[in-house]
């Protein structure tokens, strides 16, 4: 019965309604403390024999039932809510992709430019301050990179992207097998 209850997502007063029984009997039949009382046994075996897809006849045999319900047709409004959201999203994103990649370009730059600036072998006014000023310019490229917009950054945001593109074209394939809605009926024309 527990197992019956729990295929049809039945709560304990559900079916102990069905059963015409109180709810605390019917607790007391799950756990083996008393059986289902005998008049109570038609709609208990009516009710397994359903979810058999089983029909149960008044002689006790039963005989296959007519085909289930259909569930409801998947709504497309909520489908093409999140499709709309997927896309603007990205698009959003993609944006933001953008401008980390013209965030990070400079401390690119300051990457590449680093070693010719260390290899010069001529002459310097202070070579300490130099650098220190060499090691301030690769410091605050390397945190930069690192912490704000480098390529971990924009690895996070194109996985996003990519997410959030896949969702759009997952959305559009069920909408596009899905019927369209109908129309809906025109309004009532209200006449002086």
């Amino acid at each position: 019965m527990a197992s019956t209850r729990a295929l049809l997502g039945l709560t304990q007063q559900r079916l102990a309604s069905w059963l015409g029984v109180t709810r605390e009997t019917l607790a007391q039949v799950e756990s083996k403390g008393r059986s289902l009382p005998h008049d109570h046994w038609l709609p208990d075996g009516r009710l397994m024999l359903a979810v058999r897809g089983k029909v149960l006849r008044p002689d006790g045999t039963s005989y296959p039932g007519p085909p289930p319900l259909p569930p409801p047709p998947m709504p497309r409004k909520p489908l093409e809510d999140r499709l709309r959201y997927c896309r603007h999203h990205a698009n959003r994103l993609r944006y933001e992709l953008e401008a980390l990649r013209r965030q990070a370009a400079p401390y690119l730059a300051r990457l590449a430019a680093l070693p010719a600036l260390r290899a010069y072998e001529g002459p310097v006014a202070n070579p300490a301050h130099e650098e220190n000023w060499l090691a301030l310019l690769e410091g605050e490229a390397l945190q930069a990179l690192e912490q704000v917009c480098g390529p971990g950054a924009q690895a996070l945001l194109e996985a996003r992207i990519a997410g959030l593109e896949r969702e759009a074209e997952v959305l559009a394939e069920r909408l596009a097998a899905l019927p369209p809605d109908p129309d809906p009926a025109p309004a009532p024309q209200i006449t002086e």
